[in-house]
């Protein structure tokens, strides 16, 4: 990677990295605050007083328009962050500045009438290691809905943090063997699989079979002819086979194969499927899969393949992405930086790789700075390389 020593990009990486590290570390616990455990306001009465105050001040002053709902929930939200660095109210409110155009308030009754979750009943059955229960989401408890936000001036991957107002009671699959739930139907699951839902058409091979969300939502279009599911797990399969897919409308459209997802991949050609969903992976930490599932996708030209969460992979690497820039315009500029004290070591592999996969870039003004923080850029990068993870 070569940066250029220009003032524009010397004042640009100065201004991102003064305040970067303390947003990393504070949209960090946020997040995974709310990922990991419930949180609900305990003094809900008051929080909704302050928040129908600002509202009326927003009203006086032609502020944004945001609802009591959805500031009562920011309130909830500014004070975890609080938490992490009391006092420090200026990067609070900048940190809030960029939460609140992304939060969002949901309507119970619109996923009571999701199609799935409206037409496929679940009962509490068990079958092998899996079995069937409800889970619940109570009034303003904080909740991730969908990928991150990253195109901001700090390149920080700020949460989409939603709520809903009234409980929300939605199905889920626990594994027994290990006490944890390993598939539900949450609000995060509906918007992250949206966009393969309405890219869905033609003969469809879906890579990795869950509750059968994917394959239920895109079976009623009528664009799709056709769904095949890849799912290795003979549970996964019987749970699905015996209780969920004699519930589906056009089950016709359905054919379960037992194979494990990349060799299956490795072995049709090209235009078999007219379209592609791999979702094989439960989330971030299982970037492996994700890749072995691309690199086998790269001689794909006819079957349009769609991975699930990828651009919350890419956006993993970002930190990364921005360590390989510093160093770059150290190293290439013979100065100093002062740099705050990153160590990846225990990463090496994604540090390596990033290395190679930038090597070849050029940073010549802010903007192209800009380009290469955003992860939709970073998959563009993956998929036109053939460096391997």
């Amino acid at each position: 990677m070569k940066v250029a020593n220009t003032k524009k990009i010397n004042e640009r990486i100065m201004q991102v990295e003064s305040i970067r590290q303390a947003f990393l570390m504070l949209n960090t616990t946020v997040t995974n605050q709310i990922a990991s455990s419930c949180i609900i306001p305990g003094d809900l009465d008051s929080i909704k007083a302050d928040a129908i105050k600002i509202r009326a001040d927003m009203d006086r002053n032609n502020g944004k328009n945001y609802s009591v709902e959805q500031i009562t929930m920011l309130l909830i939200v500014e004070s975890l962050a609080s938490q992490m660095i009391p006092g420090n109210t200026r990067l609070i409110d900048m940190y809030m500045n960029l939460v609140a155009p992304e939060s969002k308030i949901f309507d119970v009754n619109e996923f009571k009438n999701n199609p799935y979750i409206k037409n496929i009943v679940f009962h509490n059955q068990k079958l092998g290691d899996y079995e069937f229960y409800n889970q619940s989401i109570a009034p303003y408890e904080l909740m991730i809905y969908n990928l991150p936000q990253s195109n901001n001036p700090f390149y920080i991957n700020i949460p989409r943090i939603g709520c809903f107002t009234e409980e929300f009671i939605y199905p889920s699959i626990r594994q027994t063997s290990i006490k944890s739930t390993w598939m539900s139907v949450t609000p995060n699951e509906v918007c992250t699989i949206q966009s393969a839902i309405d890219n869905a058409k033609g003969n469809v091979l879906t890579l990795g079979c869950g509750m059968g969300y994917f394959a239920y939502m895109a079976s009623l279009k009528k664009e799709v002819e056709s769904i095949t599911i890849v799912e290795l797990e003979q549970d996964v399969i019987n749970l699905f086979e015996k209780h969920i897919l004699p519930q589906f409308e056009n089950k016709n459209k359905i054919s379960i194969v037992k194979a494990d997802a990349i060799e299956f991949l490795k072995n049709i050609s090209d235009g078999e499927y007219d379209y592609c969903f791999a979702d094989i992976w439960i989330g971030i930490e299982d970037i492996e899969p994700y890749f072995s599932v691309k690199e086998v996708g790269r001689h794909m030209r006819k079957t349009k393949i769609d991975y699930w969460i990828e651009e919350s992979f890419a956006s993993y690497f970002l930190p990364y992405v921005w360590i390989e820039l510093l160093k770059a315009f150290a190293n290439n500029n013979n100065i100093e930086l002062p740099l705050t004290d990153v160590n990846l070591s225990e990463e090496l592999r994604k540090t390596i790789y990033i290395h190679r996969l930038m090597k070849s870039v050029e940073i010549r003004k802010p903007e192209d700075m800009d380009y290469y923080m955003n992860p939709k850029n970073i998959i563009k990068l993956i998929n036109k390389t053939k460096i391997e993870f």
